[in-house]
């Protein structure tokens, strides 16, 4: 990200002429400010009235460029932000869909806006003043070196000194930034944990903890920006004096200089001026540099989080024939104790797999680990005699697809939701909405906040509708009837056994009618994963209720 740190170059590049232009007309009536000055002292009243006209005109020019600059400066910003965050979005769908994980969200999403907002503030906008602080100072270097080369001289060794002063004081305030990124990354979670939890947080009455947790964050925001602002407004304070003493003692020898030199009287104004505009670059200079080598932290945190693992598979595949589970220790990466041990399993195509167990026993950690979510302890997962892991992800990924109990729907139409936005023909789609049950429903109709609009029922429907237009091998299905009522549970589990299909459905919820169905059963208990073809048993081990 740091490659894009100017934002959109054409447009910089119309804000530096527009810049330089408006600088250039202002050193124009400087220098004839000096003449005007000459022509009153001679009394060539005729020249001075020409000379008044004209810094009137460039006057009237330099306020309609003035607002034209605006305009300009608007464009940049919003071309800027655009650019690098359409960059930070492809970076981050670039990413690998086994390195992706859902719990980075989150930092994503303040980063897109929390972070920009300050890079905008403190980076990009800055870019704009340093260019306008350059280009006064450069113009004012030119003006003085029309009266001597030594007071150019002089200028340069003042930039110097405020480069070095402001290399040794922005580590603090760089320090400052981070914190304060981490804190707001903090307080960005916390509130859009609150919000998708809040029914959870009134049923259990948790207003009061989640309130004092929330004055805690906010403070801590608020206490570590202060910290920024401390940060900068002691370095800003020390170098303003630096640079002030610095500053009105070279104006003094800069006029006595010029004074020496029998200059005229225009001339001193003008190189008075001339060191006034030096001035108010150099005051600034420290601070906006300043703030901008703090936000650049902000950057490295884009790129540290934009990061993952390069994935190394060449292994192609495009059919789905069997799944097997060769003595597998299935577990998380951070827990030293596998979830499952020894687990052997196949799955074969089309066959109808049911995996059964209580909330909690490790049926996920298996569907986890054929999604390539977690990697196996021990042994290993093949796909047609293939290690899963050595394929090609988006190969792997094309032949599954899930259905769980939330699933994801997108602001857009039934049709749009079902073809995820491909282009595919409508017959099938309908065909796809008919097998499931969906018949009824206008292909137009419009779904919104993530389906907010249709029955739970519904919602599981449109997900088998989903995988089966998008043509899936393989149907994961994961503990989708633990929000229906069990009328609707039972209809849904019937359509998805009569899928041609490979289906691999894990659920506490069974209905005996089905069980006869399913091609085979496997039972998670004690860490353990069995097959077995009672159906008794596996009824009596279950909360079951008959359909």
């Amino acid at each position: 990200m740091r490659k894009m740190k100017l934002g959109h170059i054409p447009w910089l590049i119309i804000n530096t002429i527009h810049t330089i232009f408006m600088v250039s007309l202002s050193g124009w009536n400087i220098y004839l400010l000096k003449v005007i000055t000459d022509y009153g002292l001679n009394r060539q009243m005729d020249d001075v009235l020409r000379t008044a006209q004209l810094m009137m005109l460039i006057m009237i020019g330099s306020l309609v460029l003035d607002s034209i600059g605006t305009l300009l400066k608007s464009k940049y910003l919003e071309a800027s932000l655009k650019q690098l965050k359409n960059h930070y979005i492809h970076r981050l769908m670039e990413q690998d869909i086994t390195q992706l994980q859902k719990d980075q969200c989150n930092i994503y999403r303040s980063n897109l806006t929390n972070d920009f907002d300050r890079f905008e503030e403190k980076f990009l906008l800055n870019i704009l003043e340093t260019i306008h602080m350059s280009s006064r100072f450069l113009m004012a270097v030119v003006i003085v070196a029309t009266v001597s080369i030594y007071l150019v001289v002089v200028a340069f060794m003042m930039l110097v000194i405020f480069v070095v002063v402001t290399s040794k004081t922005n580590k603090p305030v760089q320090k400052s930034e981070a914190m304060k990124s981490k804190s707001l990354q903090a307080y960005t979670d916390f509130v859009n944990e609150t919000l998708y939890g809040f029914e959870i947080i009134k049923q259990h009455q948790l207003e009061n903890l989640r309130h004092l947790s929330f004055i805690e964050k906010a403070t801590q925001v608020q206490k570590d920006n202060y910290t920024v602002d401390k940060s900068s407004t002691k370095v800003d304070g020390l170098n303003n004096f630096i640079q002030t003493t610095i500053i009105f003692t070279l104006i003094i020898a800069g006029i006595l200089f010029a004074r020496s030199a029998q200059a005229s009287l225009g001339s001193l104004i003008m190189v008075a001026t001339s060191f006034g505009n030096v001035m108010w670059p150099l005051q600034r200079f420290t601070p906006v540099i300043t703030q901008m080598k703090g936000i650049l932290k902000v950057l490295d945190e884009f790129d540290k989080n934009l990061s993952r693992p390069i994935i190394d598979r060449h292994t192609h595949v495009n059919r789905f024939e069997m799944l097997m589970f060769n003595h597998c220790d299935l577990g998380y990466e951070d827990d030293p104790n596998p979830i499952l041990q020894k687990v052997i399993m196949s799955v074969q195509r089309k066959e109808k797999i049911l995996i059964v167990g209580h909330s909690g026993a490790g049926k996920s950690t298996v569907l986890k680990t054929i999604r390539q979510s977690i990697v196996p302890k021990n042994g290993i997962v093949t796909l047609d005699g293939i290690d899963i892991f050595d394929i090609v992800p988006i190969d792997y990924y094309s032949l599954f697809t899930t259905v769980d109990q939330i699933g994801f729907i997108f602001n857009g139409t039934i049709k749009e939701n079902v073809t995820m936005y491909q282009d595919i023909d409508e017959q099938r789609v309908k065909d796809s909405l008919f097998q499931v049950g969906l018949s009824t429903l206008e292909l137009g109709e419009v779904l919104r906040n993530n389906g907010a609009n249709v029955s739970g029922g519904q919602r599981a429907r449109l997900m088998l509708a989903r995988a089966l237009c998008l043509n899936a091998e393989v149907i994961l299905c994961d503990e989708i009837f633990s929000s229906l009522e069990q009328p609707i549970a039972h209809s849904i589990e019937k359509d998805i056994l009569s899928l041609e299909k490979t289906i691999i459905n894990v659920s506490h919820i069974i209905f005996k009618d089905h069980l006869h169905l399913y091609d085979k059963i496997y039972i998670v208990e004690q860490g353990l994963i069995r097959q077995t073809s009672d159906i008794q048993e596996v009824w009596s081990r279950m909360i079951l209720t008959e359909a």
